[in-house]
C-alpha cells in the first residue's frame, strides 16, 4: 500500500490485520468515543424513526425477514450526519488496512434494529447477493448498544471466507434458505459468538459466514453497518443490483459513480448524495425508474 502509517487516523496492528486475514472477522477496540457514538447514534435514530412512520406492527404482524430486523439501507444518503459516519476517515483507513487496499468505495450502509422478540438472522454469505464476484469487500458491524447473545450478538464461522463464494442463502425466506451451515466446504466449523461493546466496531469480509441470536431482551438492539469495495472491482454479472444499476456500471465495468463514492483515500471534501435514492425501508434490490430523491433531513 502506497499510504505511510501516519496517514491513518485510526492505525491496526499487524497482528489485527492478521486475525482478520485468517478467521474473516475481529474486533477493532475504542474507534468511536462514547459523545462521538452518541451523536452518530440520535441521528440514526432520527432517520430510521422518520422511514418507519406509521408502521405500527407488533413483530408478529411482520414477515419473517421483518422480524429478523428494521432494515433501513444508504442513510448516509438522505442524512447529513449519518453520512458523516459512512464516509468517516477512520473506518475507511480501517477498512483499507484489512483488506490491503489502496483505496476503498462505499458500497452501501444500512441500520439494522432488531426489536426486542426479533427472531435470528439466518446464516449467510454478504458478497453472493451481489453480481461483484471475488471483489475485496468488508463491513464494520458498529453496535450503538452493548450486544450479547440474549440481544442479537453475530456469530462467525471462522475461516469461511476463505471457500469462497457459496450457495446464496434467501434471508427474505421467499424460498426455502440454503443452510449454509451444512456446507461441505465449511468442513464443519461451528460459528464463533462475539459480544461486543459500543465504542468497538466488528468486522467481517465479504464472504464470511455469519448469523445472528433472535432478541429474547426487552429492548431495542441497535446496530449500524457500513460496508467497503476495493477500488478497482468490477461488475461480473448482469442481474440487479441497486447501486450498480443507478451508476450505470455494465459488466465489465469498474465500481463507481453515482452513489459509490471513493472514501479511502480520503477525498477533499464529503461525497455528495446522489440524486436517485432507493425504497425507505427494506432490501434495495432493483432500480425504481420512478424513485425520487429525499432531501437531506438534517
Amino acid at each position: 500500500m502506497n499510504e505511510k502509517k501516519a496517514d491513518y487516523p485510526y492505525l491496526v496492528a499487524s497482528s489485527v490485520v492478521e486475525e482478520f486475514r485468517r478467521k474473516g472477522f475481529v474486533i477493532t477496540n475504542d474507534v468511536f468515543t462514547p459523545s462521538i457514538l452518541d451523536h452518530y447514534a440520535n441521528a440514526v435514530d432520527a432517520e430510521v424513526a422518520l422511514r418507519t412512520l406509521g408502521d405500527d406492527r407488533g413483530i408478529g404482524e411482520k414477515t419473517t425477514y421483518e422480524q429478523s430486523f428494521v432494515q433501513c439501507m444508504r442513510l448516509w444518503e438522505t442524512n447529513e450526519v449519518v453520512r458523516a459516519l459512512s464516509c468517516d476517515a477512520c473506518l475507511a483507513g480501517i477498512g483499507a488496512q484489512l483488506l490491503g487496499a489502496d483505496g476503498l468505495h462505499l458500497w452501501q450502509d444500512q441500520a439494522l434494529y432488531k426489536e426486542s422478540g426479533g427472531r435470528e438472522t439466518d446464516p449467510h454469505q454478504d458478497q453472493t447477493f451481489w453480481p461483484i464476484g471475488d471483489a475485496d469487500l468488508v463491513s464494520a458491524w458498529i453496535p450503538f448498544d452493548a450486544v450479547t447473545f440474549e440481544n442479537g450478538a453475530m456469530a462467525y464461522v471462522p475461516g469461511s471466507h476463505k471457500a469462497g463464494g457459496l450457495k446464496p442463502v434467501d434471508i427474505t425466506h421467499s424460498t426455502e434458505p440454503y443452510d449454509i451451515l451444512a456446507d461441505p466446504a465449511l468442513k464443519g466449523v461451528a460459528p464463533e459468538w462475539v459480544s461486543v461493546n459500543p465504542g468497538n466496531v466488528v468486522w467481517h469480509h465479504g464472504f464470511t459466514v455469519h448469523q445472528a441470536s433472535a432478541n429474547t431482551s426487552p429492548k431495542l438492539r441497535r446496530v449500524f453497518t457500513v460496508v467497503f469495495v476495493a477500488a478497482g472491482s468490477r461488475r461480473t454479472k448482469p442481474w440487479p443490483a441497486f447501486p450498480l444499476d443507478r451508476a450505470k456500471v455494465p459488466v465489465g465495468g469498474l465500481i463507481k459513480g453515482d452513489g459509490l463514492p471513493l472514501v479511502w483515500p480520503v477525498p477533499n471534501q464529503q461525497p455528495s448524495a446522489p440524486e436517485v435514492v432507493g425504497v425507505a425501508v427494506g432490501p434495495q434490490f432493483q432500480l425504481d425508474i420512478e424513485s425520487k430523491a429525499r432531501g437531506p433531513t438534517s
